[in-house]
């Protein structure tokens, strides 16, 4: 039994308290930018109502999940989520390897993102029917139908590129990432 104990509080301050404490600070970084658009002084990272304010914005809806469910209704959601986590890193790889004239092999990865593409989907329509509509959980539900618009999103923008480059023989023609993100924010 203390072994169990022991690998539940690793697990726990290992895995679940800082995957918690990352997905919290990004979504905090994210809305200060957000609200810096409105309002200039918000994407300043040393201005504590901007920074207190972003983080109460970013802690709200987990205060909300973790008040009004239990593990129950939040595990679907970080599966969900992790699972997405791989099907955008399966297009990634599947870009890299099309963009580098490699488009043979890529059904080592087309393979496994199918195969996940199918079983979210099915996962997040079984939750909506059967866990999150009939509870009236209704931000389970948006979070659920976010996610799975999301998956479709990148899927079908990721193969527009694969088609593109490998059927249509169009070359990948992209900016350096810094040139891009200087270019998006406005920078010289």
């Amino acid at each position: 039994m203390s072994y169990w104990y022991h690998f539940a509080i690793m697990f726990e301050a290992l895995f679940i308290l800082t995957t918690v404490d990352a997905g919290t600070r990004v979504a905090r970084f994210m809305m200060q930018e957000t609200l810096g658009l409105a309002h200039p002084k918000f994407a300043q990272t040393d201005w504590r109502p901007g920074v207190l304010i972003a983080s109460i914005l970013a802690v709200m809806p987990w205060t909300y999940l973790i008040l009004t469910g239990s593990i129950a209704t939040i595990w679907p959601l970080f599966g969900m989520a992790n699972q997405m986590l791989a099907c955008v890193a399966l297009c990634v790889c599947t870009t890299f390897l099309i963009n580098r004239g490699k488009a043979r092999y890529a059904w080592v990865t087309i393979l496994p993102l199918s195969f996940l593409i199918v079983i979210e989907l099915t996962a997040g329509y079984q939750n909506l029917l059967n866990n999150y509509l009939p509870k009236g959980l209704i931000l389970n539900a948006s979070i659920t139908v976010s996610l799975m618009i999301g998956l479709v999103i990148v899927v079908i923008g990721s193969a527009l590129k694969w088609h593109r480059v490998a059927i249509k023989g169009i070359p990948h023609q992209g900016l350096a990432p810094a040139v891009a993100a200087g270019q998006a924010i406005g920078q010289d």
